[in-house]
């Protein structure tokens, strides 16, 4: 590495830093060029700034190209190696299993992990073209993806043609354009298939929900026929048009978003224009009440969801221990990297964090019985659960938003009539079903050595410590 930098040093001296570099293929050595900070971008001009931009595209796309590679490998040895007897329902294939590692690695949500394992597999497999041209850096993510999504479930020889027929344009089109692109050669070529997709997206119409950052709430009709949607939008705009001709100073958008509340409300539709005209809109009042301190018992807001914390000396408790429970995987790990023993990770990982819950059980054993929170039955009651459900208000996979709410109740040490897997805070945590099943599948291991700190170990050997008090993001 040092020999290539000198050796980009030397090329460099006497002419412009980016000169003869405009179309520099991505790799090592424009990551090399690329290095420094913004104190190097100082001299250039902005004909080269532009050139610095457009060589950093490239090289993402580059490294975007080796993340799918890697995801696609590990995808192509888990499913190799799956047994082919009939999978148990109570547990993960090896396909989902490795959705859920790449989710906690990449700190992404399942269902984006699923769509970038589906990605990595279709660039390996039926998208040769595509996978090429982005590891070269002559398309983006965004593009290849639009490729992807639209080729997606057609046979075999329609799939490649379609590559074939846009990929030369790609480079040079945005992926609006590149979509457009799309849908007419897939017209073209495959029309039924496209009827039947368009049957079965309509067959999966639906109505969503999901809150913004700002703390308020988008509302969808997903998947409707497109007449049925430009109908309904069409009638909402022409009374919208009714009411600013009358007079409301709102904009068209405003009005609509009201309207369209009005009539999901049930109120008849001359009765929902009257109430938007004649509606005012209520300034926001800052909150009432200061936030939660640390030692507040716990409860549940108005939605239902937990607001308290823990209390704060087991909260402090749980941070050291997270600590040191990380030097020490994060010691295990770089031995087995230095000895080249890295398969087999995750066993050594486990018996790691085994020997530490071990070494702390007397001292969490106590702080149970001082707590005397302990219940004889499987069920925990109904208490517990919000004590549990404030300490984690969702889901603890890593990635998942889940509300605790909405999720199993699990042990994480399984429940047993002699008291080793107790009905307790101390073994008790919010999984969703779907990371339930992630905890119960081979290889995968969680464990709870302190009152809330959940370990995850993965089958690929890392490791993902979750906290008391996470919050939703």
């Amino acid at each position: 590495m040092n020999a290539e930098i000198a050796e980009l040093t030397a090329t460099m001296r006497g002419r412009g830093e980016w000169e003869h570099r405009r179309f520099f293929p991505p790799g090592p050595k424009l990551a090399i060029c690329l290095s420094g900070g913004d104190g190097t971008l100082a001299g250039l001009s902005e004909t080269e700034l532009i050139e610095v931009a457009a060589a950093a595209r490239r090289q993402t796309a580059w490294a975007q190209a080796r993340e799918l590679a890697a995801i696609a490998e590990l995808t192509r040895r888990r499913t190799r190696d799956e047994r082919d007897d009939h999978p148990d329902y109570r547990v993960l294939s090896a396909h989902e299993s490795v959705v859920e590692e790449v989710a906690a690695a990449l700190t992404l949500t399942s269902e984006s992990a699923a769509t970038q394992v589906h990605l990595a597999e279709r660039l390996h497999t039926d998208l040769p073209e595509t996978r090429r041209a982005l590891e070269a850096g002559l398309l983006d993510l965004p593009r290849a993806r639009a490729i992807s999504d639209l080729t997606d479930h057609l046979p075999e020889d329609v799939t490649a043609s379609v590559e074939e027929a846009v990929i030369e344009q790609a480079s040079e089109q945005t992926t609006g354009q590149l979509r457009r692109r799309l849908r007419r050669v897939v017209q073209r070529l495959a029309p039924e298939q496209v009827e039947r997709r368009k049957r079965e997206a309509i067959a999966g119409r639906r109505l969503e929900v999901w809150e913004t950052q700002d703390g308020t709430a988008d509302l969808a009709l997903c998947d409707l026929a497109a007449t049925d949607a430009h109908a309904i939008h069409n009638k909402i705009t022409a009374i919208a048009h009714s009411l600013r001709q009358d007079g409301d100073v709102r904009s068209l958008d405003q009005i609509r978003a009201d309207l369209a509340q009005q009539l999901l409300r049930g109120t008849p539709l001359p009765e929902a224009a009257r109430a938007v005209f004649t509606e005012q809109v209520e300034p926001i009042a800052p909150p009432a009440t200061s936030p939660p301190s640390l030692t507040a018992t716990a409860a549940v807001s108005a939605e239902g969801a937990p607001t308290a914390s823990v209390p704060l000396e087991c909260r402090d408790t749980a941070d050291v221990l997270a600590d040191v429970i990380g030097a020490r995987l994060a010691q295990v790990t770089e031995y087995a990297r230095k000895q080249g023993r890295l398969d087999g990770l995750d066993a050594r990982l486990r018996h790691s964090v085994r020997e530490l819950q071990d070494q702390v059980a007397a001292a969490r054993d106590a702080h149970c019985e001082a707590a005397d929170h302990r219940h004889t039955g499987y069920r925990p009651p109904a208490a517990m659960r919000k004590v549990i459900e404030a300490r984690h208000p969702v889901c603890v996979f890593p990635s998942c938003n889940r509300r605790s709410d909405r999720c199993d109740l699990d042990h994480t040490s399984p429940w047993s009539q002699d008291g080793q897997g107790r009905t307790c805070p101390c073994n008790l945590a919010p999984l969703c079903r779907r990371h339930h099943r992630s905890k119960q599948s081979p290889r995968w291991a969680l464990y709870q050595p302190w009152s809330g700190l959940l370990i995850w170990v993965t089958p690929a050997g890392t490791w993902h410590i979750v906290r008391p008090e996470r919050r939703r993001e």
